[in-house]
């Protein structure tokens, strides 16, 4: 029955094409069912009508490609009813300048191209205009031939022609019936499982999914498959070029999963893959996992690729290998070494002459001064960017990369924004950026540069600005997504409380938190919290200010994030202390300024190096949170009575003020009014009228601004249509609470995966333990983000530091010290500065500096209740919190994981350096059986065994290999031995094997084929090669003048030698090409060993040739 139920969907969507709007439809089943030989596909696809039929089978172990089968689709329809220049039908269709490229590169080759990389920041915005292109390219081919689509088996496909349906359905086309197959026992990846269920729900809403039955009883075969049984091509070359077209078109999870099976035939199928293409296959994958945000991955990756470069032009990889490198340090904040990368890539660039990589690693460096332009609103200076790059940036064609470039390297100063209220052409470089941004149909980068703008108008007090770019932004944006609405309704609330409209403002947040839910983003959520808290202060409501900030603190915990894209951590724990103390709450106030400080100490107590130029907004510019630290502290003395206290704490936030106002308009009120307070109970009279007249002077300024606020500018948007319903915060906690889950998973599946690779890296037994040790550390730092670790080992009589990379001297003393601390936390330690019992292990954490640690995880490791070793992770404070994908906060789940991971690094090391004896002596074994103990060269058996090997080098190879073979017998040993005794007769043995180990040095091997006959073979079979080795063998007999010196030497006295009898050699030499079995060699062996009696039979001391 199923058949006929799944031909009547096909044939009623097939019906309804150009008369109903919605012809997107799910059909149910279960079990398998194969669409194969259905009647009505063969009779549509036969159909002369004017509908362009199509399907698509999907197979459960079959790694299915970026938007299949769309895209083959757009290909075929557009061969075969438009014609013509491809690019020209993307321009019409309103293809992304950046897309087209690789699209045209696709349809033209198959093979994917783009020159201009995707950045880290525009990686969803790309996702999304791709997905709108391959849907609005199908709507235009509609229109020439209406089209009808059946894919079986959908759930198996990839993201990216989930997300192309989910898109088709919220914006129907006539011309387009869809039918969608789907298996509901197999479920699809679990990275598609999202927008899989928004496409369940839109259908549902719709009556728009039939269950249509059961395919009969349940096949063994049929299941949901784990990505490691998935089928791909042994043909590795395509299996990676399709992996690389996935990453191409930005289905990333996609693509990863495509690396991830060809990895796994790698690593634990033993298939084998040449080193050129598994160079390319660790690029690939590396550039995955960084547009992914996985930058440790792609450091793994990209030292797998390093272990593969050529001796011989290398340079051109050693550049690919630094750029990459110092792209994963620039998302990951560590800038210094993002910068050391970059300068290594442009060196490598110039040996190897490749002016595109000169070019991209000095636009890295640029880059990396602004990281990258990852989650930064703006530059605190302007960057100095040469015209030379400008130049290399037009010529190339990085267009969104320029634009980047003029938007935020220049018209950063306070002055240059408030002239643009009057003249927005003063800010020259940003006004050809955005036009450049809106040439390109950027629409992300538009809406960055605005923002841009706000926030720098904004942390100037400058609103009126802000609040005119906001509108600004609105009016342009309000077409593009309701993400965009959200944040500029973010914006428009922050700038009305800046301006004084206080009473306005909760509309417009709670408008954005009801969009921002629907779209599943609680940290833009915990942002407009944030902001909320600010407009709190300002109407003297502390308490709801704490509760709003608790929320935002909330979501910051959960996601483990490091920050708040608008503010770092310390300074929500700032205005936590201050509305806190301000709200009655004493004991919270002075907890959250001790959180605080564990932040700031590392402000207040360095020296900030101002030659500095990545310029990103950060902790180099910590005035705000210095003000509100000193504020709160102040208003907590004074209220435990220290008056004099309290009065030069307020001294202090004076001091930071200066450069913070801009942004403290919210506390800026109660700030002069309680100083005034202060200084009337400390009988400071004569400050008192300086404060009242700053305090008139900024209320006056603040009811200009309100009264002249441009409200009417905010006549266009109804907040009533941008909102559906109130959320409440439960929900936002459960949003919270599942992103967080959901991260966790994300986690966690990383942390299994490691596992494995920490496996592979220690269960080593061909390594030194000092080796395995460092490489095992190399990969554990990488992976976790951290900045330093040690190792302590106390197996031993004396303590041994087996890796220390944290700059401490590790004196006895101090082994000592940390040693006696960790016995009394057998279970470790797990801490941050965002935990509240940061300071409980000041004790351990001060040898390395408290004041210099973020996080910190200290595990030992006890033994019949003795200390045996102790592992201590941490990482270091940074200067920027913003423009990094990394998470620094280590916590008890990362202590778990590690005490796991180095129970089995002890392990290992313990068995290494029991196998590194038994190695030893088994190396030793080995040796004797294949060396000739006499000569120290190879014997019959070690012949054998490399003739064996060179087999095997050949069986891997296309063709064969070429050979030469020298069987050489010594003439007058005889007379040596009988003369002399057999002691000199071994020792003419002796250096007649170095002879010819010299002379077949890099180019073969020697041996000992018994008594005095040795045979050399070469892989060559060039005569005059062979013929010259054959000479060089003869002149070094010569000059050696039958070892006269070395057997006088040896038998201590002179001896009289006769030239005939002087020790000399016959050579046989035989040669082939194309070498394909060891037979073939065993051949050679016995032409050689024929034509060498043949020589000594005549003339000896002679070689000759077979």
């Amino acid at each position: 029955m199923i058949e006929k139920y799944y031909s009547g969907v096909i044939e009623q969507i097939y019906n309804r094409i150009g008369k109903e709007t919605r012809n997107i439809v799910m059909a149910n089943y279960s079990n398998d069912f194969s669409i194969e030989n259905l009647e009505v596909i063969r009779r549509y696809q036969s159909n002369e009508d004017n509908v362009f039929f199509a399907y698509s089978e999907f197979s459960y172990n079959t790694l299915v490609g970026a938007y299949e089968p769309f895209l083959d689709i757009i290909c075929n329809m557009h061969r075969r009813f438009i014609g013509g220049s491809f690019d020209d039908f993307q321009k019409e269709c309103g293809v992304y300048y950046l897309h087209r490229q690789v699209l045209n590169s696709y349809y033209e080759t198959g093979e994917c191209f783009r020159e201009e990389t995707v950045l880290l920041n525009e990686v969803a915005y790309e996702q999304r205009r791709m997905t709108m292109a391959i849907a609005d390219m199908l709507k235009r081919l509609s229109e020439v031939r209406p089209l009808m689509i059946v894919i079986n088996r959908f759930q198996m496909a990839s993201k990216s022609s989930i997300e192309t349906i989910k898109y088709l359905i919220d914006n129907p086309c006539a011309n387009i019936g869809i039918v969608l197959g789907v298996n509901a026992i197999v479920k699809g990846a679990d990275s598609t499982v999202e927008v899989w269920d928004r496409i369940v729900e839109s259908l549902e809403d719709r009556s728009a999914i039939y269950y249509i039955g059961s395919a009969g009883p349940l096949k063994n075969n049929i299941k949901t498959t784990n990505d490691d049984e998935l089928y791909i091509t042994m043909n590795f070359e395509q299996s990676i070029q399709e992996a690389s077209n996935i990453m191409e078109f930005l289905d990333f999870e996609q693509a990863r999963r495509g690396c991830r099976i060809i990895e796994h035939k790698l690593k634990f199928e033993d298939a084998w893959i040449d080193e050129k293409s598994l160079r390319r296959f660790y690029l690939v994958y590396a550039r995955t996992s960084v547009l992914l945000g996985e930058m440790s991955k792609a450091i793994e990756l990209m030292n797998e690729y390093k272990a593969l470069i050529p001796e011989n032009d290398s340079e051109h990889y050693f550049s690919l290998y630094y750029f990459m490198k110092g792209t994963c340090y620039m998302y990951q904040g560590k800038l210094e070494k993002a910068e050391g990368c970059a300068k290594k890539a442009y060196d490598y660039a110039l040996l190897a002459d490749d002016e595109l990589l000169e070019f991209k690693s000095e636009l890295l460096s640029v880059m990396i001064k602004m990281s990258g332009w990852y989650n930064i609103f703006f530059c605190v200076q302007d960057i100095p960017v040469s015209d030379e790059i400008i130049e290399k940036l037009i010529k190339h064609g990085y267009r969104n990369h320029l634009a980047h470039i003029y938007i935020y390297a220049y018209d950063n100063s306070r002055d240059v924004v408030k002239q643009s209220f009057y003249d927005e052409s003063l800010l020259k470089h940003f006004t050809k950026g955005l036009e450049l941004a809106k040439e390109i149909g950027n629409e992300q980068l538009v809406y960055d540069a605005y923002q841009k703008t706000i926030m720098l108008a904004s942390t100037s007090g400058l609103n009126e600005i802000a609040f005119l770019y906001v509108i600004r932004t609105y009016e342009f944006m309000k077409g593009h997504g309701n993400i965009y609405v959200a944040r500029v309704l973010t914006s428009i609330g922050y700038n009305l409380s800046a301006m004084g409209k206080n009473e306005l403002v909760d509309n417009y947040y709670n408008a954005a938190i009801n969009m921002l839910y629907y779209l599943k983003m609680p940290e833009d959520i915990a942002e407009v919290y944030y902001n909320k808290s600010l407009n709190y202060i300002m109407q003297g409501n502390y308490k709801e200010a704490v509760h709003a900030l608790l929320v935002a603190m909330k979501t910051i915990i959960k996601l483990h994030l490091n920050s708040l894209r608008v503010c770092n951590t310390s300074k929500v724990y700032a205005l936590l202390a201050l509305a806190s103390i301000f709200s009655g709450d004493r004991f919270s106030c002075e907890r959250y300024l001790l959180s605080c400080k564990q932040f700031l100490n590392y402000v207040i107590y360095r020296v900030i190096d101002t030659t500095r130029t990545e310029a990103v907004h950060d902790y180099s510019r910590c005035d705000d949170e210095m003000f509100l630290y000193s504020f709160a502290s102040a208003m907590l003395l004074w209220h435990d009575g220290e008056k004099e206290e309290a009065f030069l704490r307020f001294e202090d936030a004076e001091r930071y003020l200066v450069n913070a106002e801009g942004n403290e308009f919210f506390a800026y009120s109660i700030y002069r009014e309680s100083r005034m307070k202060l200084f009337e109970l400390l009988g400071k009279n004569e400050l008192i009228e300086h404060e009242r007249i700053l305090l008139e002077a900024h209320n006056k300024r603040m009811h200009e601004i309100a009264e002249a606020a441009p409200l009417d500018m905010l006549k266009n948007i109804n907040l009533e249509s941008l909102s559906d319903g109130h959320i409440n915060e439960r929900q936002i906690n459960m949003l919270v609470k599942q992103h967080g889950l959901e991260k966790d998973y994300q986690g966690s599946k990383r942390q299994m995966e490691f596992i494995s690779i920490w496996q592979t890296i220690i269960d080593v037994n061909d390594q030194k333990k000092d080796t395995m040790i460092e490489n095992a550390m190399s990969n554990f730092i990488n992976h976790f983000s951290l900045d330093c670790a040690l190792i302590i080992d106390l197996h031993a009589k004396e303590p041994q530091v087996l890796y220390n990379d944290t700059g401490c001297d590790m004196t006895d003393e101090v082994i000592k010290g940390i040693c006696d601390i960790m016995i009394d936390y057998p279970e470790g330690i797990a801490t941050s500065k965002i935990a509240e019992g940061f300071y409980e292990y000041e004790n351990v954490i001060s040898y390395f500096g408290v004041d210099d640690v973020c996080s910190f995880v200290a595990v030992p490791f006890i033994k019949n209740d003795a200390l045996s070793s102790v592992l201590i992770a941490y990482v270091r404070m940074k200067d920027n919190w913003h423009g990094s994908i990394e998470r620094y906060m280590l916590n008890e789940d990362d202590l778990s994981i590690f005490k796991l991971l180095f129970r089995e690094l002890e392990y290992s090391i313990a068995r290494i350096e029991a196998n590194e004896k038994a190695n030893e002596m088994n190396k030793r074994l080995k040796q004797a059986a294949v060396t000739d103990m006499l000569t120290g060269i190879y014997n019959r058996a070690g012949m054998y065994q490399e003739i064996e090997k060179l087999e095997k080098r050949i069986s891997v190879t296309s063709g064969g290999m070429d050979v030469g073979l020298m069987f050489i017998d010594l003439d007058n040993f005889k007379h040596y031995n009988d003369t002399y005794g057999h002691d000199v007769g071994d020792l003419i043995l002796k250096e007649m094997a170095f002879v010819f180990k010299e002379v077949a040095k890099d180019r073969g091997f020697v041996s000992r084929y018994g008594g005095d006959e040795f045979i050399i073979v070469i892989e060559s079979c060039a005569r005059y090669e062979l013929e010259n080795i054959a000479k060089d063998i003869y002149a070094r007999i010569a000059e050696a003048d039958g070892f006269s010196s070395q057997i006088k030497k040896y038998l201590n006295h002179d001896v009289e030698f006769k030239e005939e009898k002087n020790i000399t050699c016959s050579i046989g030499i035989s040669y082939e090409r194309n070498v394909t079995s060891e037979s073939q060699i065993t051949e050679l062996i016995k032409k050689a060993d024929d034509l060498m009696y043949t020589v000594k039979t005549g003339e000896k001391g002679h070689y000759a040739f077979f």
